[in-house]
């Protein structure tokens, strides 16, 4: 298990600010945030490459925080890959054995496993400069994963590689941690390759964690309206928080749409696609009048983007039984919002998420 708690550290005007997260035995923790929030240094620190100023990183319940990087058994896949250039593939994944002085009859069954494992054992007398982006992640991850790591860090491993090779290296890291059950640290700053990966999700902002929780939690459930947004969550009605003499609601043009403990003034409701239900009849139960405003053609169950005349803009798949001829733009449609479902999140400040589906950069604090 890996334990980060209240780091803290100046670098010139920025800061981490009291970053603390667990990754369980066996668990793959994605750190995710924009470019220049913090991941690639909070990576850096707990592999011992950067000093801190506060705090401490417990790996298996022993402080690590100052011990050396190569007394860690922390397996390290940084952004640029650092392969030894002149070193061929069988070098370079036996280079953190020999380090350790282990036999040499030892070393090479450990490396032609692990060459095997990944698939490249066909590229073992080659040098880096000959291999494809895919084959130099593979041979870094063959690299840190060879010394058998108590944990295993990724910084952007799929930074680099063009779209079809990402694909194939998420197939691959999944594969690894249903076969190694290692536990990971994995730094990205993409939507697609977290969801794709994470038990658990961080999401990062100017130095800090703002919100902490598996993957379907930050979709239901985000703690701020920049997570909301970080996230592409369309699915939000904007509104705001009353005191009413029954209590504090949320409101939207008047109308109360949930109970909140949530302070009061502008906010915003995470409405859970899966809960929500479209009709072009009026329904019994008070539903929220829709009018149509954008319908998309598209080789699954037509999707609309449905003004809401109470507030706010929603993304909705309408269900197949419905013909995509019923769904003209315009037309009247009524949408039942299930209550007891809404999460209400306070309207404070929110910056545009920065290149969260496009290739990373190697920025000094990532």
């Amino acid at each position: 298990m890996l334990r980060v708690e209240h780091i803290g550290l100046h670098l010139g005007s920025f800061a981490l600010k009291d970053v603390s997260f667990e990754v369980r035995r066996g668990q793959r923790f994605v750190l995710l945030g924009p470019t220049g929030c913090g991941k690639t240094l909070l990576a850096e620190i707990v592999c011992g490459l950067r000093a801190l100023d506060a705090g401490c990183v417990r790996l298996n319940g022993r402080d690590i925080t100052r011990r050396d990087p190569a007394r860690r058994n922390i397996g390290y896949v940084p952004q640029d890959y650092a392969l030894l250039p002149f070193k061929t593939v069988e070098c370079n994944v036996a280079f953190g054995l020999e380090a350790r002085r282990l036999a040499r009859a030892e070393v090479a069954r450990r490396v032609g496993e692990m060459l095997e494992l990944l698939g490249i054992s066909r590229l073992a007398a080659r040098l880096p400069r000959h291999l494809s982006g895919g084959e130099r992640q593979r041979v870094t991850l063959a690299r840190a994963l060879v010394i058998r790591p108590d944990l295993l860090v990724l910084d952007e491993p799929l930074s680099a590689l063009d779209e079809g090779s990402g694909e194939e290296t998420i197939a691959l890291l999944r594969t690894l941690q249903a076969e190694l059950n290692t536990t990971t640290l994995h730094i990205c700053h993409r939507l697609e390759e977290a969801f794709a990966l994470a038990d658990t999700m961080g999401l990062m902002r100017d130095g800090a964690l703002e919100q902490v929780a598996p993957p379907p939690e930050l979709l239901s459930r985000p703690r701020s309206r920049f997570v909301a947004q970080f996230l592409r969550l369309s699915n939000l009605v904007e509104g705001e928080v009353r005191d009413l003499p029954e209590g504090r609601a949320f409101c939207v043009d008047g109308a109360v749409w949930t109970r909140t403990d949530r302070p009061g003034g502008p906010a915003r409701a995470v409405v859970p696609l899966d809960a929500l239900s479209l009709s072009l009849t009026r329904p019994p139960d008070d539903p929220r009048q829709v009018v149509v405003a954008d319908v998309i053609a598209e080789n699954r169950p037509c999707a609309l983007r449905p003004f809401v005349r109470l507030g706010g803009r929603l993304r909705l798949t309408v269900p197949g039984a419905f013909p995509a001829g019923a769904w003209t733009e315009g037309r009247t449609a009524y949408l039942a919002v299930p209550r007891d479902r809404l999460h209400v999140v306070p309207e404070g400040p929110a910056e545009p998420p920065e290149r969260t589906g496009g290739p990373g950069g190697d920025d000094l604090v990532g």
